[in-house]
């Protein structure tokens, strides 16, 4: 039987059985009473149920080891970048590391190149896991399921690289799932802006997710226009489309910087007076340093959260109300998540993030992208 029609009668099946079992994923999970608790969710206050945290990360090029209908050459065994089961192993192993160390209960990412690969990275995820007090609960003789559930469609990407949603199902469900489609002007195909519609178990109210990849920055100046036309489409969408809650979110690798033009005059985003609070555009004001990804003449912010103007107030007021506004971390910002072993140490990148591949050279890391994340409350909308 052909490779690639095993991987698909294979995936048809574990598919079918993960709907009704759910998958689990990573390496960092402590279980204490029945209860999931990760390393890094000492700033994610437990048993606080209607703050959750939204996290988005570029995971560069996290391609399977399988010869697809996209143009997936540089990552096949047989290529120049030997890209075998080990350095897949590895990429998911290393993500999920990252993954977990955040723990998420909303995680927009992008460069996935398909849902088998997301599959494969939610197996490898601890965090997304179910407790093993429902497990016991359920049947202790099956395998740990995921608390988590996954959004995809395929991209128009020539290289087939998409965008993507994984979210908490305890804490929401979905009532939506919407493509808006970027057109250029050179008729070169770019992914589409993902939309989902979810809901919070919990109040019930509703809430809007944006996962954008924004076209890149091939071509130089030029390519500024290809940019500006993902804004406007973005605009146009939030503009025209009544269905959209109050409470939404924006997130993604949009190729610019907070200060670009494609941001705060296509999208009209920025500090707190704009329609779209852009929690990018803030950090980079108090702090122009501050980015996630280096390039030789600094850091740029191509990745960003910005939320809808009520949703950032109605955080912000609630941090007031809690006694919480002497701490400035308690109102809506923006976290870059930048920790020693995810980045390079000696030589000419010393501190760069450390990527899968420098050039040509194996290197066994992360993503050339630090992911971002913020902590939020929903607005009471009933």
């Amino acid at each position: 039987m052909h490779r690639s029609f095993q991987r698909i009668a294979f995936s048809v099946l574990t598919v079918t059985f993960l709907s009704l079992l759910g998958v689990g994923c990573g390496s960092m999970a402590i279980y204490k009473n029945g209860a999931r608790k990760t390393k890094a969710s000492s700033d994610h206050k437990e048993g606080d149920n209607a703050r959750f945290r939204v996290a988005f990360y570029n995971l560069e090029n996290l391609f399977d080891t399988v010869d697809g209908p996209n143009d997936d050459a540089e990552f096949l065994p047989s290529s120049a970048n030997q890209w075998n089961t080990e350095r897949y192993q590895s990429k998911l192993k290393n993500m999920s590391k990252v993954i977990d160390s955040i723990a998420p209960d909303i995680l927009g990412v992008v460069e996935v190149e398909n849902a088998f690969v997301l599959e494969d990275l939610r197996k490898h995820c601890y965090s997304m896991r179910i407790s093993q007090a429902s497990a016991v609960e359920n049947d202790d003789r099956k395998p740990l399921g995921s608390d988590f559930e996954i959004v995809h469609r395929e991209s128009p990407d020539v290289r087939g690289i998409d965008v993507a949603l994984i979210y908490n199902r305890k804490k929401f469900y979905t009532t939506g799932v919407y493509m808006t489609p970027i057109t250029l002007a050179d008729g070169y195909a770019t992914r589409s802006i993902m939309r989902v519609h979810l809901v919070e178990r919990l109040t019930g109210d509703s809430l809007a997710v944006f996962v954008n990849h924004w076209p890149s920055r091939r071509g130089g100046a030029a390519s500024v226009a290809s940019r500006m036309a993902a804004a406007t489409a973005l605009a146009q969408t939030l503009q025209n489309n009544p269905s959209i809650p109050a409470n939404y979110l924006l997130m993604g690798d949009f190729n610019d910087d907070p200060e670009d033009v494609s941001i705060t005059q296509g999208l009209n985003a920025g500090d707190v007076y704009r329609p779209i609070v852009n929690l990018a555009y803030i950090a980079r004001s108090q702090d122009t340093t501050v980015g996630t990804l280096a390039w030789f003449d600094g850091w740029n912010m191509f990745d960003q959260i910005m939320v809808s103007r009520p949703l950032y107030y109605a955080n912000a007021h609630r941090a007031e109300k809690s006694g919480e506004a002497a701490n400035k971390f308690a109102q809506p910002q923006i976290h870059v998540y930048k920790r020693s072993w995810m980045l390079q140490h000696g030589g000419k990148y010393e501190g760069w993030p450390l990527r899968t591949f420098a050039g040509k050279k194996y290197m066994n890391g992360f993503s050339d992208h630090l992911p971002v994340y913020t902590d939020l409350v929903l607005v009471h909308r009933h």
